[in-house]
């Protein structure tokens, strides 16, 4: 519908119902709105700085409020020492749409779409005003929201020769020099956190995981600090640097947690490069993938580490050396095993369209899982028709299917290389500590046996010479895929502490939910990684802490269970086997039932 103005005139896009509109432009968080600032500062050193720096600044006002006191963000600023703006280039750099990064030819780093400042600012407060400098000369101009609504401001007012305040001045850690910007937010009425604390330490993760390659790479340092200002005086609550955030868990100098911090905490599992062609060009899109190094993943996902990935779970997009988004239509969410892969998607801007990038760059909407053979038959055409068509109309959805079903191959690889290593790491070369599933049940099967003097083969075991126990148990436990070195230790251990049950994972045959075994008087209880009562209950209960309630109490149904079978003698054994085997077959029915 139109709006007439007080001339008659009918405009197409009047400014009042326009900077209403775009008030609701889409920003998940002031982290991210603050972001498209980061982006134009960068953007803006690239050529003339070795190292931008930019400063995050905010400042908390203070209200007594019924005898209480009370903080909350009032203004926000992010500095930069990058190349600053002329007369022409600053009032462009307000409007809505425009730029100097819309030509292809100019479109080489982050910046291009020219909707960053004036959207991001107006998505979190009413007023923006901006300085900037070249060869010490400061300009200033602004956007005021209740200006535009009164119909005061129709242009971006002329920029004015002018001086930074000095109340960011005395805040800026820079020594300012000749060229930089400072943009402020004021009159903020739509920022998430009530306090800059808050604000600071949700988006210190975000925005060290979207510049983590400017971060490491040292063409960025990028401060947080925030004050209370009260009665003229300025206190400095928080003055830190991000540090980079990689989710692939490959780069040092991170934030990860120690040791993790200095050292990978995982390994790059591969990575190449994908040719992709559009229309009558060839691009580049490169895939990262990485897994969890054994150190870290012994530590589980109790451990800092753990909590740590378990922020970073998904498909890392990212575009001009700048993260778009984490995309988690390729994980699992309810499996703890997707926090120990790690995968990035690289490509340029000249690929924005077929990746579906969103002006304010928060996301890639048209990546993400699919499968061309599902998309094929419900377009009633053989997966060969279908791409030829694809192919035909140069659809760009070619491309996207192409790196899905890389990434999808890659990642079940990994998947299944991360079980393989669970039930090892988790061990970690000791026996489970007193307390534990296995603990309990070892001197439950100690006590029953001194009251009721029942003896099974594998009590028998127990009599052979240790050596020879630890040997048959180790032989198995290698068997079942378990490093050599590992398997010895983990033999030692439980023979010296005669501790009668240990679990391991292994893709066991048939489709009994766990197998029993009876090697050196030990019952290795094997749980199949095949089943998926495995990856819905096991797998789940068995990634959080050592002690959890649950896990304790399914283990001793578990370990009750394979008494009863290494105690029951022939038939009785044969037929507790086939009830195991019909009632996993029943359990896997039921379970994929549920799945579809």
């Amino acid at each position: 519908m139109t709006a007439q103005n007080s001339t008659g005139d009918y405009e197409i896009l009047p400014p009042h119902l326009a900077i209403r509109s775009m008030r609701d432009s889409g920003y998940r968080d002031t982290a991210h709105a603050i972001a498209e600032l980061v982006d134009n500062s960068i953007q803006a050193g690239r050529d003339v700085n070795e190292c931008t720096e930019v400063e995050l600044l905010c400042v908390d006002a203070v209200d007594i409020v019924t005898e209480r006191r009370r903080q909350f963000i009032s203004k926000i600023a992010v500095y930069d020492n990058a190349s600053g703006m002329d007369a022409d280039t600053l009032r462009m750099a307000l409007q809505f749409g425009n730029g100097t990064h819309l030509q292809a030819e100019t479109q080489y780093g982050i910046g291009k779409f020219g909707m960053g400042l004036p959207n991001a600012s107006i998505s979190q407060c009413r007023r923006v005003d901006v300085w900037s400098w070249q060869n010490s000369e400061c300009l200033h101009t602004y956007l005021d929201i209740d200006e535009v609504l009164a119909g005061t401001l129709r242009s971006v007012p002329e920029p004015q020769a002018s001086e930074i305040p000095d109340e960011w001045r005395k805040l800026v850690r820079d020594d300012i020099g000749e060229h930089g910007t400072l943009v402020v937010w004021s009159t903020i009425d739509r920022i998430r956190w009530k306090t800059s604390t808050a604000f600071l330490n949700n988006a210190e993760l975000l925005v060290g995981r979207m510049y983590r390659y400017f971060l490491k790479g040292g063409k960025a340092r990028i401060r947080l600090s925030s004050f209370e200002g009260s009665a003229g005086q300025t206190t400095n609550k928080i003055d830190r640097d991000v540090l980079p955030n990689d989710p692939l868990y490959v780069m040092t100098g991170t934030c990860a947690p120690p040791p993790f911090d200095e050292k990978a905490a995982f390994d790059l599992f591969t990575e190449y490069d994908l040719e992709v062609s559009t229309n009558s060009d060839t691009h580049k899109v490169v895939l990262r993938f990485s897994i969890s190094t054994k150190e870290a993943r012994e530590r589980g996902g109790s451990d800092p580490i753990g909590k740590h990935t378990n922020r970073n779970i998904g498909v890392s997009i990212v575009r001009a050396s700048r993260e778009i988004e984490m995309n988690n239509t390729f994980d699992i969410r309810y499996d703890p095993v997707e926090r120990w892969w790690g995968v990035e998607v690289q490509f340029g801007p000249e690929l924005d369209n077929i990746f579906g990038v969103t002006n304010n760059k928060q996301a890639a909407t048209a990546f993400g899982q699919c499968d061309l053979d599902e998309d094929a038959k419900m377009e009633g055409l053989t997966p060969g028709e279908y791409r030829e068509m694809l192919r035909e109309s140069s659809d760009p959805r070619l491309v996207i299917y192409e790196v899905s079903q890389e990434i999808t191959k890659t990642l079940r690889t990994m998947r299944e290389q991360i079980k393989r290593l669970r039930e090892g790491a988790r061990s970690g070369g000791v026996a489970p500590p007193p307390g534990s599933a296995e603990d309990i049940a070892t001197k439950a099967t100690k006590r029953r046996r001194e009251q009721t003097g029942e003896e099974s083969n594998s009590d028998q075991d127990e009599k052979l010479p240790k050596k020879e126990r630890e040997k048959e148990l180790a032989v198995e436990l290698i068997a079942e895929g378990v490093d050599e070195r590992d398997a010895k230790e983990i033999a030692v251990e439980y023979v010296k502490r005669n501790t009668k049950f240990l679990f391991q994972d292994a893709p066991v045959p048939g489709f009994a939910f766990f197998d029993i075994r009876s090697r050196g008087g030990i019952l290795i209880i094997l749980i199949n990684s095949r089943h998926p009562a495995s990856e819905h209950l096991f797998d789940i209960l068995k990634d959080q802490d050592d002690d959890t309630p649950a896990l304790t109490a399914l283990k001793l149904l578990l370990t009750a269970w394979a008494r009863l079978e290494d105690v029951a003698g022939d038939p009785l054994r044969q037929q507790l086997e086939d009830i195991r085997s019909d009632w996993g077959r029943i359990a896997r029915d039921f379970l994929q039932e549920s799945e579809e």
